[in-house]
């Protein structure tokens, strides 16, 4: 079982740079999102406490189930998600401020999958998962947030969408850094570093050129479930 210290230690330069960088600016993104939809402060800070945390949630209550999840061990957090609610609940109505957060979530968002990946795969390390699952774990950890988010949304999650790559970002870099860490002895703050960037490179170069995922062929789809067909009407 992990105490609040020792976590940060087995996490180590993910966490501390990475994880907790990537959090502050996916419960910005994550509130500006909640505030799209005419969520009230509370529907802003949940939100946001999800988008940042929710890979780590499942990572933590789900597959490891090594103790408290780190959400309660630490304060940072829920510091994080409320500070960035409170923000965007009383200055939304700017939203001209707004569009260099934007910007900089676009640029981050390859290094936030990558760092909160790694800390997802260190920490599997510290508890003897095999190398598989550890892959699993770091994948996760890295899109759980968004998922989650997603779905209190009532949004399909960007990572079942056809459309840039995310998971299947992370999953060269996590590939790369248990090939590192594993098969070759490399220190693990030192395999972090090509691993954000492999997973930071294929995120921009997919955005950047377009490089985008596709559903199957020619396979035949699913009706359109009656309350999404009003849905649909209502804004022709």
């Amino acid at each position: 079982m992990f105490d609040a210290a020792h976590w940060g230690d087995v996490a180590g330069i993910a966490w501390r740079y990475f994880d907790i960088g990537a959090s502050i600016i996916w419960a910005v993104t994550g509130a500006l999102r909640a505030a799209k939809h005419r969520y009230d402060l509370a529907g802003l800070f949940a939100i946001a406490l999800v988008s940042s945390t929710g890979g780590g949630l499942l990572r933590d209550g789900l597959l490891l189930q090594a103790g408290p999840a780190a959400l309660v061990l630490t304060p940072v957090y829920i510091a994080v998600a409320a500070v960035a609610s409170v923000l965007v609940w009383a200055f939304a109505h700017r939203t001209e401020a707004w569009r260099p957060i934007d910007r900089i979530a676009s640029v981050a968002d390859g290094f936030g999958l990558g760092g909160f990946a790694i800390a997802g795969m260190q920490l599997s390390a510290a508890l003897d998962v095999n190398v598989v699952g550890a892959l699993l774990v770091g994948v996760v950890n890295a899109v759980g947030g968004s998922i989650l988010g997603s779905l209190l949304m009532r949004e399909v999650p960007e990572v079942f969408r056809p459309g840039h790559l995310m998971a299947l970002a992370v999953l060269p870099g996590c590939v790369l850094y248990e090939s590192l860490t594993v098969g070759l002895g490399v220190a693990t703050n030192l395999a972090a570093v090509p691993t954000l960037a492999v997973v930071a490179l294929l995120r921009w170069l997919s955005v950047r050129y377009s490089l985008r995922t596709s559903a199957p062929r020619n396979f035949p789809t699913t009706r359109v479930p009656r309350v999404e067909r009003r849905r649909r009407w209502r804004r022709r």
